[in-house]
């Protein structure tokens, strides 16, 4: 008894329901008698394609909060059960190089939470912020409270397992209105909460998601990426802006690439192109930029020549992808691993 994901009705992923089983246990309730009256089996759990409606997923959390009288309880499952289980997803952040490859994968990958999920990652003065939200049909999707504290704790836990002990975020934004006793929200955020919020964000210093991280392995993190874009294919919910990168990556050693070119390899007009990138918040020009970044500190990983990789991203010589180079990072290729500050 089985869901797929391929349907117009907002779903969640299993994963998700294991978590508030598990959450309910760690407080010493037993889940099974409030799963049953809502229908949800053992097995139904154990199912990798079983995906709950959204809207039975809010009651379930609402009427378990009822039951272990906590109105937090969305913030109690962020916290304390592991968010990604041991999903490829879980894994390709975990082995990331650095923190911001970690959280763009979660962002790139969202869908495979919950289908009506998007996520983007931009730069705002010394900040990266993750804003998130949910689209069915190009139609904005409103994020109840529960979900939401159950996401952004969730996000919360992951960005403190990938940061240094001595960093963390910036502040969080949330949709919902500040609750009547906001303590709990403020315990689990700090005091920099923006409520009734357009979407919901979490915002970090850019500085503490540059560092090396010592226990990365980023080669198996990409191993890791690429079974989540098959997953995606199979279920045919690849974004264009996925489809695109996925093109330039396979691409982009072998010198200049166009828009015309990709929009062609995906059979698209180039204008339905922009437009659809435009809808994802990004732009043909800036997944270039990225892959080019990706691409130079990959092979700069394998100690290639600098100048070999300057001639593969198609840069005129040298010194033009060395000038390109410092302007992403702040320092030189030559430099780049060197002034990296691991943990």
């Amino acid at each position: 008894r089985t869901m797929s994901m391929n349907i117009d009705r907002p779903k969640v992923w299993r994963h998700s329901l294991i978590r508030v089983y598990l959450a309910l246990e760690k407080l010493e309730e037993n889940p099974t008698p409030l799963f049953s009256r809502l229908d949800i089996t053992l097995e139904d759990l154990l199912a990798k394609d079983y995906w709950l409606d959204a809207e039975a997923f809010e009651r379930l959390l609402v009427e378990t909060s009822t039951l272990v009288k906590r109105k937090d309880f969305g913030l109690y499952v962020g916290e304390c059960v592991a968010p990604l289980g041991g999903s490829p997803l879980s894994w390709a952040m975990a082995l990331s190089e650095t923190p911001i490859k970690a959280i763009k994968r979660y962002a790139d990958f969202a869908t495979l939470i919950n289908p009506a999920w998007r996520a983007q990652v931009k730069v705002h003065g010394n900040e990266h912020v993750l804003t998130t939200w949910a689209s069915a049909d190009q139609t904005l999707l409103k994020i109840k409270p529960f979900q939401e504290d159950m996401l952004m704790s969730s996000l919360l836990t992951m960005s403190q397992h990938l940061l240094p002990s001595n960093a963390g975020h910036a502040g969080v934004e949330l949709t919902q209105k500040q609750p009547d006793d906001p303590t709990a929200w403020y315990e689990r955020f700090g005091e920099k909460i923006i409520w009734a919020a357009p979407a919901p964000k979490m915002r970090w210093k850019s500085s503490d998601l540059q560092g090396f991280r010592l226990n990365s392995n980023e080669d198996l993190a990409q191993a890791h990426e690429v079974l989540l874009r098959q997953q995606l294919v199979q279920d045919g919910s690849m974004s264009v802006k996925l489809r695109v990168e996925s093109e330039l990556t396979a691409m982009l050693l072998g010198g200049s690439i166009t828009q015309q070119c990709i929009a062609e390899n995906l059979g698209i007009e180039v204008r339905t192109l922009q437009r659809n990138l435009k809808a994802e918040g990004t732009s043909f020009r800036e997944l270039q930029a990225e892959a080019r970044k990706d691409q130079a500190v990959n092979q700069l990983r394998r100690n290639t020549p600098i100048g070999r990789i300057s001639h593969e991203l198609g840069y005129t010589d040298q010194s033009a992808f060395s000038k390109a180079f410092k302007k992403w990072f702040g320092v030189s290729p030559a430099n780049y691993f060197k002034a990296a500050k691991p943990y």
